[in-house]
């Protein structure tokens, strides 16, 4: 197997040899604790745009399940009024016999002052950031005809990416917040004003106060490894992250990327950049923490036991919407395919339940939960 990208200046992990090198030395005690102590049941996971969050979604909403956690919904659809920022309005109300709710995992732009009026103080912070060369690839696809600055290339390029790479400010206006994922759309997401055109004082103050907010920002790249923070954080099982990746699209739907592609992606999306090279570098100083050697361990476990979980579940691996059961399908945008999986036939009432769980897309998932927790259907979208 190939070495693993490098995961910010001087880290690096093979999965071949399952060691980690790092030039960092090991980070004091001081420096480590502070999420060493954390225990809480309560987790707010604000779900990035197009950075495998869905995945860790799906691990929480099991969980959730699992063990009867109180689930933070939206009053309508799936999301949080996004892309407005976050108000308590924006949440359903809390279930008769919940006293407090206990897991808030629906995509919303963030304003953790709002989300503190509706979650406990002793509620765990969590994100997921993925590269941005990546990220923005993955959002222009998928959201070309529905993001203005990027519908405005279709009709007028073969190749919409090119060309608005090649004049972004010509296409891009700020003014419109339907704009948001044009243009560091990670720094969006988080709540932070994502049309500055350069790293300054201000935005190091930023980067200063989401350490403080987040116990932990995952990176899509190690996701793996994300997890076994998460499960250290939180008092979890191995068999609560076992998980296959979901909301993916075909290796055929994806735009070839060269140098000149990447380099102009990262100027158009510097604070983007700035962001995720910042938080991967505390992501390896958690890991320092945490130990090189009872990291590799872990991640034996984990991959083990997700392997043995997708062959026992699985019917092969992800397939295209015209092949994917119709309980199992996911939803379908009109910009790509999002790919599914069957399940193996022949499963154990109880084996169908959790392998049924461990694919369920997204939205059937919210659906089916909501429902559970409210006992009647999600409300309807005034048309007003």
């Amino acid at each position: 197997m190939a070495q693993k990208k490098t995961a910010g200046k001087g880290h690096s992990t093979s999965r071949e040899t399952g060691q980690f090198e790092s030039d960092v030395e090991t980070q004091s005690g001081k420096d480590c604790s502070p999420n060493s102590q954390i225990r809480s049941r309560n987790i707010v996971f604000l779900k990035t745009h197009k950075t495998g969050s869905s995945t860790f979604q799906n691990i929480l909403f099991r969980l959730g399940e699992k063990r009867g956690l109180t689930f933070a919904f939206p009053v309508y659809t799936y999301q949080f009024a996004y892309p407005e920022k976050f108000a308590k309005g924006f949440v359903e109300d809390l279930p008769r016999e919940a006293t407090e709710f206990n897991i808030l995992c629906s995509h919303m732009r963030l304003d953790v002052l709002a989300v503190q009026e509706v979650m406990p103080g002793s509620t765990f912070y969590l994100t997921i950031l993925r590269d941005p060369v990546s990220t923005f690839e993955s959002v222009f696809t998928y959201y070309r005809t529905t993001v203005p600055a990027f519908e405005l290339v279709l009709n007028i390029s073969g190749n919409p990416l090119t060309t608005f790479l090649a004049a972004p400010h010509h296409y891009y206006d700020s003014r419109y917040i339907t704009n948001g994922l044009a243009k560091n759309p990670m720094t969006f997401d988080l709540g932070l004003n994502s049309t500055r055109e350069r790293v300054d004082e201000t935005w190091q103050k930023d980067l200063e106060k989401l350490e403080k907010d987040f116990h932990l920002v995952m990176i899509a790249e190690y996701f793996d490894e994300s997890l076994i923070l998460v499960k250290e954080l939180l008092s979890l099982d191995f068999e609560d992250l076992v998980y296959v990746r979901l909301n993916t699209r075909p290796q055929g739907s994806r735009v070839t990327i060269d140098r000149d592609k990447s380099q102009q992606i990262r100027t158009w999306n510097q604070l983007d950049v700035d962001l995720y090279e910042h938080f991967n570098r505390t992501f390896w100083k958690k890991i320092q923490c945490y130990g090189h050697t009872r990291m590799k361990k872990e991640l034996e476990v984990l991959e083990s036991l997700t392997r043995q979980t997708r062959k026992s579940c699985l019917d092969g691996g992800p397939v295209g919407p015209e092949k994917t059961s119709d309980n199992l399908r996911p939803w379908q945008p009109d910009t790509t395919k999002i790919l599914g999986y069957n399940l193996r036939r022949n499963l154990s009432s109880l084996e169908y339940e959790k392998c049924f769980r461990l694919v369920l897309p997204e939205l059937r998932f919210h659906t089916y939960l909501y429902q559970r927790q409210y006992g009647r259907d999600m409300k309807t979208l005034p048309l007003d």
